[in-house]
């Protein structure tokens, strides 16, 4: 028996196939959940969860697919607005992402969050982390609360001299956003302050919150690293930091140190089991067995499948994860990601499996919530965790045929667009594929109006390969 006694509660989810992401990987292939005070107080099959209460609220789901909310481990939301206003020609991002900073208003980073976090909802995504992004971090924060997901914002600090100009170039906004490493260390403590992590017992569950984040990336001095790790240990938080994204921060690491980035990390103690590495791409085997040896976690990113050792760190034991990142013209969509991760290493690597259907899924919810630091509360359907849930609606053809087991129909087919309804805490914030807190045509006007504004400052029509006649 899976329950914790009988009694009313606030809703009953009835008759779905429940995949729970327990210890046992156990699905439910006709399942019940009781939700109370926004946790999950009883869950099983139906025929025995059922009969043992009595609820404010009951949904038969008919058969229809549910599991644990998504987890988003590296995203950006701040540039949102202005997705698709890319050059197609080159790599080269920076003059789009300059304008966007120079630019930045606390309108356009509401705005942008909003449009983030409708998205990732929308496709199955109940939590996600920065690795601080947010010039203005209020408005980060006010947009989560707006849909009603949960998010993990942080401060953009970037306190390495030299770290802003190149490809920044310009001067001005160098002195804009470069901070010295002491105010970094105090937006850091701000953040972690002002929106706590974690929350005593009978407190509301934050959907805001926020860790220890930096850009790292050469962005960030080492002093500012260790003491970002200090701060982590001492309040019992996790440190999220991009690490290992390109060649060239091989190159800077072995110039400067002799030694790789992840091993530099190693040498000056900040590597541990509280470390979580953003993209991790450019790694050798031995950083991979120290990410391993430490307990560390790592998400994937750009250039991941060229290049990466994703398969290998599972193998090794490494907590991975998946992130939809987002800064340029990317899809918030981490159902999408699994289907990658499943399908562009098999093309890659010519074998089969690489990554199974159930890592995949693994890496978006279970995985993801370790390498948040928040395997207590989310990534599995289990008695005493949030009830943050995921159901995928029966009206769409991506959901049939009604698989007893329904893995690799959801990986691979399902994925986010039959995605219905979404429960944080138990509560709907999306149910037959509406918004449930907030006027989503408000928010699309808005952000189209920003959108418009931005194309015309840049030069309408100067990443269009084709004529636009107006």
């Amino acid at each position: 028996m899976d329950g914790r006694g009988a009694g009313p509660v606030d809703l009953l989810l009835r008759h779905g196939r429940v995949i729970t992401m327990d210890p046992a990987r156990r699905i439910l292939v006709d399942g019940a959940i009781a939700v109370t005070d926004g946790r999950i107080t009883d869950m099983g099959p139906d025929r025995e969860v059922a009969p043992r209460h009595t609820a404010r609220e009951t949904r038969d789901l008919r058969s229809a697919v549910v599991h644990p909310g998504l987890v988003d481990g590296h995203n950006h939301t701040n540039s949102r607005a202005v997705r698709g206003l890319f050059p197609k020609d080159s790599i080269d991002w920076s003059p789009v992402e300059r304008a966007t900073l120079e630019g930045m208003t606390p309108e356009f980073e509401y705005a942008s969050a909003v449009l983030a976090c409708m998205e990732m909802v929308a496709s199955g995504t109940t939590i996600y982390s920065d690795t601080g992004g947010s010039l203005f971090l209020d408005q980060t924060v006010a947009a989560i609360e707006t849909v009603g997901m949960r998010g993990v914002p942080g401060w953009f600090i970037v306190d390495a001299p030299g770290a802003l100009g190149g490809t920044w170039s310009r001067a001005a906004l160098a002195q804009r956003l470069q901070v010295s490493t002491q105010e970094g260390l105090r937006r850091l403590r701000d953040q972690v302050d002002r929106y706590p992590f974690r929350r005593g017992p009978g407190e509301p569950s934050p959907r805001a919150r926020s860790a220890v984040l930096l850009m790292g990336m050469l962005a960030n001095t080492e002093q500012l690293v260790i003491a970002a790790q200090e701060l982590a240990r001492e309040r019992d938080l996790p440190l999220i930091m991009h690490k290992s994204w390109s060649a060239d921060e091989v190159e800077a690491s072995l110039a400067e140190h002799g030694r790789r980035p992840v091993e530099r990390l190693a040498d000056i103690g900040v590597l541990g089991p509280n470390v979580t590495l953003a993209h991790a791409i450019q790694l050798d085997e031995h950083e991979v067995e120290l990410l391993a040896a430490a307990g560390a976690s790592m998400l994937r990113g750009v250039g991941a499948i060229r290049v990466g050792r994703f398969p290998e760190a599972l193998a090794a034991g490494v907590n991975v994860a998946l992130g939809s990142d987002g800064g340029r013209g990317q899809k918030h969509d981490v159902a999408r990601a699994m289907y990658l991760a499943v399908g562009v290493h098999r093309e890659v690597r010519g074998a089969f499996p690489v990554i199974t259907f159930e890592q995949a899924l693994e890496m978006a919810t279970i995985n993801g919530a370790r390498a948040l630091g928040l395997a207590d509360e989310l990534g599995s359907i289990e008695i005493g965790k949030r009830a943050d849930l995921v159901v995928h609606g029966l009206d769409a053809t991506e959901a049939h045929p009604k698989l007893r087991d329904p893995v690799d129909a959801l990986v691979f087919v399902m994925r986010s667009g039959s995605v219905e309804s979404v429960y944080v805490d138990g509560e709907p914030i999306y149910l037959g594929r509406r918004f449930t807190r907030f006027d989503p045509v408000v928010a699309y006007e808005t952000v189209d109006r920003l959108a418009a504004e931005f194309e015309a400052q840049i030069g309408i029509g100067r990443f269009s390969a084709w004529p636009l006649i107006e």
